[in-house]
Parts: C-alpha cells; structure tokens; sequence
C-alpha cells in the first residue's frame, strides 16, 4: 500500500487493486473496520482514518425492527400508541442507514437505554440525555409494553425505558358477589428509582430496570387482580357506598402502608404513586389511591 501524499508510477508487471481515501471523522462518528487477515472488527471513532492493505469496510446487520426504531427516533413520552398506528397506516419513506458507519442513537432526557455486548456476555445502561454509539459486537435490548384501554400486549415497542413520572390507564371488569358486573377506569402514576451513580451497587440497580420485559403489563394485571379479589367479596350496594375504601384497602392493605413489596418487581426499582379510578360505566364511582410499590 503506497501512502500520499507522493508520485507512484507503477511498473508492467504491477496491477493496482483499488484506490482508497481518508474518511475525515467528527467526535459522535465512526465506521467499522475489519481485519481480513483475523476477521477481528473494530469500530473507529472521532479521527480522520484511511483502511490499510489487511482492512476492509464491515457492514453491520441490525434486526428490521430495531432499523425502524433508529430510524424514526421519536420521542416515548408523547404518544406512542398514536405514533404506532400512524407508522402503521401509512407508508413512512425513510433514508437507508449506511451500515459501514458507527450506529448511533441519542437517548431523551430521563430515559435509559440497555446495550448487550454479545461477545463479551456482558451488558451496559446508559442513561440520558447521551448519545449512545454501538461496538461491532452489541446489539440494543428492544422492549415491547403493554399498551391501548384495556391493555394489550405488544402495542409499544421502544428502545429507551422513560423512568417518569409518567402515568398509565386500564380498563377491567369486576363482577360482586350478587353477580353485578362493573366497568372501571383505573389512572395509575409511576416512576422508575434512578440508581445512585456513587452507590456500589449502581450496575446492578441499572440492570435491574429491565429486569423485567413488560412492567405496564405486569403492574396492571397484578391491581387488578387485587382490585377483583376484593370486589367480588362485597355486594354491589356495599361497593356503591364504599367503593373508594374497598379499592385502597385491595391495593394498600387495611392499614394503608405507603409501600408495598412484591416480587419480582421490588428489585425493578418500579415505584407506582397515587393512582387514581376514573368513572365507573355502571356506577359513576370516583376513587383515589395512595403510594404503593409494586
């Protein structure tokens, strides 16, 4: 390989293979290179870089849905449901990634993001707002939640975890114990613990957050469940008078502690606040709830 800047005449016998040119890089970019002598890659970032006679260009392959995650970049705290379903209406022309370049993605303001090194066996959080650049060898943690009225499985797919305060929504059904069949609309506050970054147990705490692969779902299912339990124990007269009771005691507990332990989700760092029951299809009922922890 002949560096320049120089004259090179080359001779009969010599053939000249390719041409090659410096590919001026900024701090936040990269290419990947490969070794084709050791198939060894390597990600090059924030320096201008010429490949050698032993390196060629490495296109990294990402799964299609994580490409369009990339690609579309929005925001989680605005709208995911509708920003889903209008990529699924219409037709979204997005430019092609060139896959030689370092792959980067910039993770909003109190959110997290969680990257496996596949080689390694070892993974990473990283907390925003920063902007996240991919090794060779990882690959991010795609989350799929539960989402709509009432719940559904798979409805959001997003690659940062936004760790609130946030709220959520479902509706259920509850039947009494004289077979009266209700209705209700249950809001529910949360936000996640965000690990201290000089305790000794900050990886750990940082991993723990997606410990769990759908927390809204989880959460959901588990108060209702609860919610149902204690509902069907009452008749509709006695849940009439004393629904806001009936639901706090179901979630809280008869002496209404501030925080509740629930495995698996304690270790989650999943703290849900001040949920609150919106009205009743058949009733019309109100009701509030504390802090519990779930």
């Amino acid at each position: 390989m002949v560096k320049g800047p120089q004259e090179f005449c080359p001779m009969v016998e010599m053939e000249i293979v390719s041409r090659r040119k410096a590919i001026p890089l900024d701090d936040n970019e990269g290419v990947y290179v490969r070794n084709v002598k050791t198939g060894k890659v390597r990600a090059v970032i924030g320096q201008t870089y010429i490949y050698n006679q032993d390196e060629e260009p490495y296109s990294k392959e990402l799964p299609e849905a994580i490409e369009k995650l990339i690609a579309d970049a929005q925001n989680p705290l605005v709208g995911r449901e509708k920003l889903r379903d209008n990529r699924e209406t219409k037709e979204v022309t997005r430019k092609p990634r060139d896959k030689r370049r370092v792959i980067y993605y910039q993770v909003p303001h109190n959110s997290a993001v969680q990257v496996f090194d596949y080689k390694s066996k070892v993974s990473r959080v990283i907390f925003g707002p920063d902007l996240v650049m991919l090794g060779p060898d990882e690959h991010f943690t795609q989350l799929s939640l539960s989402g709509g009225q009432p719940k559904r499985p798979n409805v959001v797919r997003t690659l940062d975890l936004s760790l609130g305060p946030d709220f959520m929504t479902d509706v259920f059904t509850v039947e009494t114990s004289d077979h009266a069949r209700l209705s209700l609309q249950l809001c529910y506050n949360w936000h996640f613990d965000r690990p201290e970054k000089d305790s000794p147990t900050y990886k750990r705490d940082s991993e723990a957050l997606f410990s769990v692969p759908d927390f809204v779902g989880d959460v959901c299912k588990s108060i209702a469940s609860r919610i149902r339990g204690a509902v069907a124990s009452v008749p509709f007269d006695d849940f009439h008078k004393y629904s806001a009771r009936i639901i706090n005691e179901a979630i809280l507990g008869k002496k209404r502690l501030h925080l509740l332990s629930c495995k698996p989700a304690e270790d989650h760092k999943y703290r849900h606040t001040d949920g609150r029951a919106g009205r009743s299809e058949n009733t019309g009922l109100s009701h509030e709830v504390g802090t519990a922890r779930y």
